[in-house]
């Protein structure tokens, strides 16, 4: 889910050093902003949608060179290999499926509360990367952009507050979306930007009697996990680079 993968802390659902490479360590570690919006559906009889959305974004005053070695050390060399991969998934459980083509993961995110059950979303993370040079002014810029999409998804439910009823429902819950990040970087600074969007759908029982207010909380807690886990990722996905960067390059 964002890194989605997503981004991907995203609701779970959805990015640190001794070094020989040539840096100047950001003035702005935490600058980062983020936006979130959520809605329910319930078009269809017996069934509950949450969709939510999240944006955040962090910035950098400063960018790392090439090495003592002239390695590439650049934002662009990281997010486009897969040392940036566990970060993009936002977790570290994660097990590798296939590597030919885009890189597919099974990946078991954070646990996430609701109405007195946990949920623990399975993704099966697809990450699709594509970069392109371009230019911001009179600056050159590096562009680029990874996508961390939900390919399959199921639902593991601990606890159990409201009975079995509810239970089961949860577990044939369905989850789809993915996080999308972009990066431009310049010779004296990189910005890096991830929007997500997480769909939660729910198939009730018709009898199932659920608690007052279900519909709000519920859109509450989606728009809470996916704007404070995409927010936690940039700063990770930020702190993850720098890590990178300052890691002497095996030969």
């Amino acid at each position: 889910m964002a890194t989605a993968a997503a981004c991907l802390r995203a609701l779970s659902l959805v990015l640190l050093i001794t070094s020989t490479a040539a840096f100047v360590t950001p003035s702005s570690s935490r600058r980062i902003s983020t936006t979130c919006e959520t809605k329910t559906s319930t078009s269809l009889a017996g069934t509950i949608r949450f969709v939510g959305k999240a944006s955040a974004n962090v910035s950098g005053d400063a960018i790392l060179f090439n090495d003592d070695d002239e390695n590439d050390k650049s934002l662009s060399k990281f997010l486009s290999s897969d040392a940036s991969n566990r970060i993009l998934l936002g977790t570290d459980d994660t097990k590798l499926i296939s590597s030919a083509g885009d890189a597919i993961y099974e990946c078991y995110q954070g646990g996430v509360a609701w109405f007195g059950l946990t949920l623990i979303p399975i993704f099966i993370n697809r990450i699709e990367r594509g970069a392109t040079a371009g230019s911001f002014g009179s600056q050159e810029q590096e562009e680029g952009r990874v996508i961390t999409s939900i390919e399959e998804a199921r639902t593991d439910v601990q606890g159990g507050g409201l009975g079995s009823a509810l239970e089961s429902a949860m577990r044939l819950s369905e989850f789809d979306g993915r996080t999308i990040v972009t990066w431009k970087e310049g010779e004296s600074s990189y910005h890096i930007e991830g929007d997500l969007v997480l769909n939660l759908t729910i198939k009730l029982p018709r009898i199932l009697p659920l608690p007052p207010g279900f519909n709000a909380i519920g859109s509450k807690i989606v728009e809470r996990t996916c704007r404070e886990r995409l927010k936690q990722n940039m700063i990770d996905t930020k702190n993850a680079y720098i890590e990178w960067a300052e890691t002497p390059t095996t030969k």
